[in-house]
Order: structure tokens, then C-alpha cells, then sequence
């Protein structure tokens, strides 16, 4: 799956559910959410639905299950079942401002960014008080561009110790220009032990927009090295501008190989490879 071939990895996920036992432990459900997301990746929509239908079956108060049914009826363009999807695993879980955020963000990238912001301005309505909340208040104003509110938000959930919130403080001011005040925020934050891609992948943007390109790749770098994967996409896009600004072409088709491998909807990808063929 990791090396791209969804159909291989399909088999091998049904080979594995074939030595159950019989019965449905934390394995076999791990191995069905594999099953459904090479399924996803391999643009075999239906038979992804039928791998949640299944999960669901089993278990109908399953939140997450019900939030990737609806994004691949999303990828699909089934609207109506998509908001069925999405408003049921709202309904499981009303809290989880990341649920709202995660959604927001599914149907921005399928161009249906009016759809997204509705949802993050519910998430704004939830009552929650807790230290956390105001970090995801303020990274949803940031979201909808809406830096002064974001900036009153995040400043109190610095105060109260939740110590992402540098990182959205940071991106606001990188969204104004200011990329002297993001990038001290940036660096300070990256020396805690709460450092993440994320915040690597800030400041390799940091560097690209500086012209230091190889400070920016080594950034980009350590974000891939750090084994968090939520913005291994933006990181290899990264890495391969940066390494097509040092000249190194060779590199950086390499690493487009790999980028297209895991993410064959990215058309401009496809462009990319074109031009970089040429080098």
C-alpha cells in the first residue's frame, strides 16, 4: 500500500481476513480500515462503501467509520449521502472540533468550499470553555480568514498552555507577511518537544519565500522524517520545488515519482512530471 499498488495490498488485506477465526477483534476491524482506504486510493469507490458498510454493521455508533463512508460518497459526488455521513458522525461525536476541521477541509480540496465553511461555523457555536477549545476556535477563524478573531483566541490558549497555539499565531502573521515575527514564533516552538511536521512545514515555507532553498528542503525533510504523516503531501510538494529551485532535477523527480504514486488526483502533479521531464 505505502509503495502504491492498492490492488496488491487488497489481496494481501483479504488474505489476512480469511485466517480470522471467526471472530470480529480490534485486528480484524484495523485490517478492514487498510482494506478501505487501499480501496479509496485505487478509486474503487463502491466496494470502499461496502468495506464501511461492514464496519458500521458492526458497529453503528463508529463515529469515524461513518466520516470516511461519507468523504468516499464525497469523492464520489453523492452529495445527499455524503451530509448523511457527515451529520451522523457529528452526531456521535458533537465535540470534536477536528471532525468539523477535517471535513471542512475534505470538501474545500473537491471544490466545495461553501459546504466546508458551514460546517467550521457550527464548530464555532459548540459551548466549551476547555483550554483546547480556544486553539480550535482560533485555527478555525484563521481558516476563514478571520485573523483578529483568531488572534484573540490563540492568545488565550497560549496562556492556558496549549502550546500548538504558537503555530496558528505563526501562520496568521505569515498570512499578513510578517514572516520575521512567524518564523521567531516558529523556531521557538520547534526547539519543545512538541514539535510537528506541521511546524517544520511552516518554516521550510518560511525559508522557500526567503530564497533559501536548501534551508527549506532540509525543513521538509525533517518534517517526512519525523513520522507524523499529517502533511506528508504538503512536504513532498515541498521538497520537490525546493530541490527544482537548487537545480537538482534529478531529485526531485524522483521524489515526484513517489508524490504521484500516493496521490494520482493531484493533476497538477501530472504537469509537474511533464515539465520536469524536459530538465
Amino acid at each position: 500500500m505505502a509503495n502504491g499498488d492498492c490492488d496488491g495490498a487488497i489481496v494481501l488485506f483479504d488474505e489476512a481476513l480469511g485466517m480470522s477465526v471467526g471472530k470480529v477483534e480490534a485486528l480484524e476491524i484495523d485490517i478492514n480500515y487498510y482494506k478501505a482506504a487501499a480501496m479509496v486510493s485505487a478509486n474503487r469507490y463502491e466496494e470502499a462503501i461496502e468495506c464501511y458498510n461492514n464496519l458500521i454493521a458492526f458497529d453503528d455508533k463508529n463515529y469515524e467509520a461513518y466520516f470516511l463512508r461519507g468523504s468516499v460518497y464525497a469523492k464520489s459526488g453523492d452529495v445527499v449521502s455524503m451530509t448523511e455521513d457527515y451529520n451522523r458522525a457529528l452526531t456521535l461525536h458533537r465535540r470534536d472540533y477536528e471532525l468539523y476541521i477535517k471535513i471542512y477541509e475534505n470538501l474545500t480540496a473537491l471544490g466545495m468550499s461553501e459546504q466546508g465553511v458551514a460546517y467550521l461555523n457550527t464548530a464555532l457555536d459548540l459551548s466549551d470553555k476547555s483550554p483546547e477549545s480556544y486553539f480550535y476556535r482560533g485555527k478555525i477563524y484563521y481558516l476563514l480568514g478571520q485573523n483578529d478573531s483568531a488572534l484573540e483566541q490563540l492568545n488565550t490558549a497560549m496562556d492556558k498552555d496549549v502550546t500548538e497555539a504558537k503555530l496558528y499565531i505563526a501562520k496568521v502573521y505569515q498570512s499578513t507577511g510578517d514572516d520575521v515575527a512567524a518564523e521567531q514564533l516558529l523556531l521557538e516552538y520547534a526547539s519543545s518537544e512538541d514539535v510537528s511536521s506541521e511546524v517544520l512545514e511552516s518554516l521550510g515555507e518560511i525559508e522557500m519565500n526567503s530564497d533559501n532553498y536548501d534551508r527549506a528542503y532540509e525543513y521538509f525533510s525533517a518534517g517526512l522524517n519525523s513520522g507524523d504523516t499529517d502533511t506528508r503531501q504538503q512536504l513532498l510538494k515541498g521538497q520537490i520545488v525546493a530541490l527544482e529551485y537548487l537545480g537538482r532535477f534529478d531529485e526531485a523527480r524522483e521524489i515526484l515519482n513517489t508524490y504521484i504514486a500516493e496521490y494520482p488526483d493531484d493533476l497538477q502533479a501530472a504537469e509537474e512530471a511533464i515539465f520536469l521531464s524536459t530538465r
